[in-house]
């Protein structure tokens, strides 16, 4: 640990620590995947889960579940369709509307996709030690950072401190 600024630096890295986690995470599962011959991504299970239990879901309601961005949700759905596991298509009522369903490729893979799920669910819950307390701290960050961004917070401390 000693060569370890990250660490050194404690909460003052939170956003350094955090990032360099999901970095590992996503690269480790990205080659996983690559193993067993899944053309997939490491966070196109979100996608996969939401249009699988809400099909004809629209862009902008994935970003509304995920608190994503249009734009990211627009690329991550954008490899998806090309893959050939989402179809996306004109919304009936609404023609500027683009929805998305499973294609059969998609609904063929996802027992397969589940059973990956599950496991990672219980390989993070063991990576943790049992202790999933992490999970609230970071539901109060996430809470407390939509209501006063981090950029907004630190210009309140440079105020108070002129």
């Amino acid at each position: 640990m000693g060569d370890d600024l990250i660490r050194q630096l404690n909460h003052a890295s939170l956003d350094a620590r955090l990032k360099r986690i999901s970095d590992k995470m996503s690269h480790s599962v990205r080659a996983m995947y690559k193993k067993m011959a899944l053309d997939v991504e490491p966070n196109w299970y979100l996608v996969l889960t939401i249009v699988n239990k809400a099909p004809d879901v629209s862009v902008m309601e994935i970003a509304h579940q995920l608190r994503f961005t249009h734009q990211s949700v627009i690329n991550i759905t954008n490899k998806m369709v090309a893959k050939g596991y989402l179809k996306n298509m004109k919304d009936t009522h609404d023609k500027r509307k683009t929805v998305f369903q499973l294609t059969e490729k998609a609904t063929q893979k996802l027992p397969l996709f589940t059973q990956i799920w599950d496991c990672g669910t219980a390989a993070i819950f063991e990576s943790l030690n049992g202790d999933v307390s992490i999970i609230q701290h970071l539901n109060t960050l996430e809470t407390n950072l939509e209501e006063l961004s981090f950029g907004d917070r630190i210009l309140e401390k440079l105020e108070a401190a002129t």
